[in-house]
């Protein structure tokens, strides 16, 4: 099945953007699973195509907008939430409702936009573009980069803010630019594979890696190779039983968190 998938240029190129967002997106879950933003990657992705929708009804390029868009709401959740006036989740709630409710209005005012929307909530997989394969690499080769040598701000900042400023680490600084990062990289992604894709992929490989290992190191690289892994097999799956590729490495990663999920649990249990 392997050199049939590798021989087809069009499921070849699924396959790519599936890894791609995987290698891309899965060392980030484990920072959002232990951030304790999950629901943020929600509430943005409902924020992404809000904008898309603005940049249909008024015939403007959705990309940029949407990356702005996205961006910016990650940085506002960073500062609101560090405020202490509200709860996070009280912010993320809102952020879900408005950008649900915006995305309704816009198409309703842009009913030819349908498609476009459609393939930002349900994903667009199937149709990515050469130069978005270019793109997904590039930006996520930056992004871990940027992961790699600034690990240490990075945990410092999300888990002991005051030895971070003992230690002179600008904890703010670094919080914006963890959340800003974060933001590029969910953009991009839900412009190539779609926002269900992203999301889950946001934090399905890491909660399955933290469910078996304690280590942060073991954790990263574990999320890593579960993210390929069910990238690999969802596709692989589509192409042999004709079914929606993005949703069946939805149902792949859903699979192995709860299989990590139980195995973690036994482990406990039998210790």
């Amino acid at each position: 099945m392997m050199t049939e998938l590798l021989t087809e240029p069009f499921v070849r190129h699924i396959l790519i953007a599936g890894v791609l967002a995987a290698l891309g997106l899965a060392p980030w879950s484990v920072y959002v699973v232990l951030r304790r933003i999950v629901f943020s990657g929600a509430a943005v992705a409902e924020i992404a195509s809000a904008a898309v929708a603005l940049a249909v009804l008024f015939q403007l390029a959705p990309f940029p907008i949407a990356l702005a868009m996205t961006v910016a709401s990650f940085v506002a959740l960073s500062r609101l939430s560090g405020s202490g006036r509200l709860p996070p989740e009280t912010l993320v709630g809102m952020l879900y409702a408005g950008g649900s409710a915006a995305s309704v209005l816009l198409i309703a005012k842009a009913p030819r936009g349908e498609a476009d929307i459609l393939n930002i909530l349900f994903g667009n997989i199937l149709t990515v573009p050469v130069e978005m394969l270019w793109t997904l690499a590039a930006v996520f080769a930056v992004l871990s980069l940027l992961q790699f040598f600034a690990a240490k701000e990075f945990l410092i900042s999300a888990y002991d803010p005051d030895m971070g400023r003992a230690l002179g680490i600008r904890v703010g600084a670094w919080n914006m630019l963890f959340y800003a990062a974060l933001g590029v990289a969910v953009a991009v992604s839900i412009r190539a594979v779609g926002a269900l894709l992203t999301f889950t992929m946001l934090v399905a490989p890491g909660a399955a890696a933290l469910s078996l290992t304690q280590r942060l190191s073991r954790a990263f690289a574990l999320a890593t190779v579960l993210g390929v892994v069910s990238s690999v097999a969802g596709v692989a799956l589509s192409y042999q039983y004709d079914l929606p590729t993005g949703s069946t490495i939805v149902a792949v990663l859903t699979a192995l968190f709860v299989a990590a999920l139980a195995l973690g649990r036994l482990r406990e249990a039998g210790a």
